[in-house]
């Protein structure tokens, strides 16, 4: 199951204040995921699914990364991705004898 689905099927979001507007803005949180040690929010803004935020927790807050952890953050969630296609085409493959 996607982090971001609670358990009744409810899709879970986050109010993020805009530093640059000071408004309210609403995100899907699309995933969550523990990567050397830390935890990384994956969030799509609802009013654009093209806008993608990755943060991380520290403490109660989530922070922006720097661009270097952005960087290796991206790396380590391509290859997540890629290691789950894969998983998923060996299953298919393995279910069609």
């Amino acid at each position: 199951m996607p982090q971001g689905i609670e358990p009744d099927g409810e899709v879970q979001t986050i109010e993020l204040v805009n530093d640059k507007t000071g408004e309210e803005e609403s995100y899907l949180v699309h995933d969550v995921v523990e990567i050397e040690g830390e935890t990384y929010y994956v969030l799509q803004a609802e009013t654009d699914e093209e806008r993608v935020l990755i943060l991380r927790r520290d403490g109660e807050a989530l922070v922006t990364l720097d661009e270097d952890e952005h960087d290796r953050v991206v790396e380590q969630l391509e290859a997540l991705e890629d290691e789950d296609e894969e998983l998923e085409e060996d299953g298919e493959a393995e279910g069609s004898d």
